[in-house]
């Protein structure tokens, strides 16, 4: 090709001799199909590197404070050549500072290394994690999370004897042993939840002939002779009451071994009666006005029975009571706070 000046030659002839150097250029045959395979493998290539980059980058970033904090919190300069090279530096700042105070003047806090600094602040943030409890289940300060139930009854207050009341007591027919079942029911009668505090009190008072100091009142255990009474092994622990709510406690009177259905047969019947006084006649110079008449007739004792009451945990008065009539000595089982339905 033979050399032209191009000054000489104006924008057409240019083009023109352009175009019929590379007139005769043809592509290949493959050329269409190499490109409709290249273009898109290329720009795979260049999405797979930007994809590696940011990955690499944000890698780095996650990664970056945890080095950190590993080199300057840690143990032997050993194990943390970075926490040595700053417990260095911090040693060599300390000289620095003795010798621009004077010998054995202490340096001013203004005047601390940085990278001193840095280890303070890190050593605090690890003292702050340190001292936050374990919320895992078996952690070594925290515990299992409470259930529900335990939940509400943190929560609920112990019931005062306001919110107690509407109590009443109930007594079923006695067997053929003599055994009488019977309940007390007091319901929460206020507006809120509350926790009945314990299982209250059990009193008895002996009426007529009934001796009180010949009757008492114990728990109900597995294999005593209350056998109509719940297993003692499904009583609560706690009862939660909800407003309307009630809690029943469940007694059984025994009478005493020996006396009969009532307990009463040892009393003789509920005492003797009184002896007839013999008549003598009256003495000469005496009216029949003037002679005594005789011992006065005392009066009958009422029929034998036994009255129990139930106090709440919180204290008096008393909630409900209960009458066992014909009944003399014995003993009274009794159950703890049983939940109810409203």
């Amino acid at each position: 090709m033979t050399d032209i000046d191009v000054s000489d030659v104006d924008e057409q002839a240019l083009r023109r001799l352009l175009h019929g150097a590379v007139g005769d250029l043809e592509p290949s045959a493959d050329a269409l199909e190499h490109l409709r395979r290249a273009v898109p493998a290329r720009r795979t290539r260049r999405r797979q590197v930007v994809v590696g980059v940011a990955a690499a980058v944000i890698l780095g970033g996650t990664a970056m404070p945890a080095l950190l904090r590993v080199a300057t919190t840690g143990g032997t300069a050993d194990d943390h050549p970075a926490n040595a090279a700053s417990s260095q530096q911090t040693e060599a700042g300390a000289a620095e500072g003795r010798r621009s105070g004077g010998e054995g003047e202490e340096p001013e806090k203004g005047s601390s290394h940085p990278a001193d600094r840095k280890d303070e602040e890190h050593k605090e943030e690890r003292k702050g994690e340190d001292a936050r409890p374990e919320s895992h289940a078996g952690g070594a300060t925290g515990g299992p999370l409470p259930g529900p139930t335990s939940t509400l009854a943190a929560t609920s207050p112990t019931c005062d004897r306001n919110q107690l009341g509407n109590g009443a007591g109930s007594v079923g027919v006695a067997d053929r042993e003599g055994r009488v079942y019977g309940s007390f029911r007091v319901v929460n009668v206020s507006h809120a939840v509350c926790t009945v505090g314990g299982p209250g009190a059990v009193d008895v008072a002996g009426q007529g002939s009934a001796d009180t100091s010949r009757v008492s009142v114990v728990d109900h255990t597995a294999g005593d002779a209350a056998t109509g009474l719940p297993d003692p092994s499904t009583e609560p622990s706690e009862v939660i009451l909800q407003p309307g709510q009630a809690y029943e406690v469940k007694f059984a009177w025994v009478p005493a071994s020996g006396g009969g259905p009532s307990g009463c047969a040892s009393e003789g019947g509920g005492g003797a009666s009184p002896s007839p006084v013999a008549s003598t006649p009256p003495a000469s110079g005496t009216t029949a006005m003037d002679q005594p008449t005789g011992q006065d007739t005392p009066e009958p004792k009422p029929p034998a029975s036994v009255v129990i009451s139930h106090t709440p945990d919180t204290g008096e008065p008393t909630a409900a009571d209960a009458k066992i009539n014909d009944a003399c000595a014995g003993t009274v089982y009794r159950t703890g706070p049983l939940a109810t339905k409203p």
